[in-house]
């Protein structure tokens, strides 16, 4: 644990560790598990170790699941809600099993208003967030197949071969047939290789994202 916190906030010293590791624990999610419901109060704010969480919401005329978005690795889950002390406003949901530490959260945000380094960090997350948010709705107008599959692989290589494909199809907007048809090729280019163990020829997956 304390190696895990160090990496999640490399500023923090000794005495910060040892209280981030007294306010958390770890747990591990199987696929369907929920991390919170729309509605709840955020007693704890997540950062999600592996895995993949849903983010979505519930229609109130006919019940129906609308996907918001993904949460891959390494990265806070709805933090965003404790920080503002409002209520979840989507419901968050394991994807697949996965790794989960969970920080109480007046705590945690009692710790981070009294250290300007930490929460110097906690805004390069939100940054890096927003970030990924941009990437993300560009992914859904990026008509470049292949540079969709490209950047997946290189960003979340053992999530390629973790996730269901018509998951990852969906993660990435594109139709299954034309996810499996683009696959096909890129096998065939060698892009990724396939003997007894599969790998990916990074080389050649870097080339398609200077294209």
């Amino acid at each position: 644990m304390p190696m895990l916190i160090k990496k999640i906030f490399p500023s923090a010293g000794a005495g910060e560790i040892k209280f981030l590791e007294s306010i958390s624990h770890v747990e591990e999610k199987k696929k369907g598990d929920v991390l919170f419901f729309e509605g709840d109060e955020p007693e704890y704010i997540h950062y999600l170790v592996n895995g993949v969480v849903k983010l979505f919401k519930t229609t109130l005329n006919n019940g129906k699941e609308i996907t918001i978005n993904y949460i891959l690795p390494k990265a806070f889950v709805g933090e965003f809600a404790s920080l503002k002390g409002i209520k979840y406003p989507f419901s968050a949901e394991m994807e697949t099993d996965g790794e989960v530490l969970k920080f109480r959260s007046h705590e945690f945000i009692n710790l981070i208003r009294s250290n300007s380094q930490l929460s110097y960090e906690m805004l390069l997350y939100t940054a890096d967030k927003i970030q990924k948010n941009y990437e993300y709705c560009e992914n859904l107008v990026e008509k470049n197949v292949r540079k969709k599959i490209a950047k997946f692989l290189k960003e979340h290589e053992d999530l390629f071969f973790r996730l269901n494909k018509n998951k990852i199809a969906s993660i990435l907007n594109i139709t299954p047939e034309t996810f499996s048809r683009t696959l096909k090729e890129m096998k065939r280019e060698g892009l990724i290789i396939e003997r007894t163990v599969v790998k990916i020829n990074k080389e050649k997956i870097e080339e398609i994202l200077v294209e």
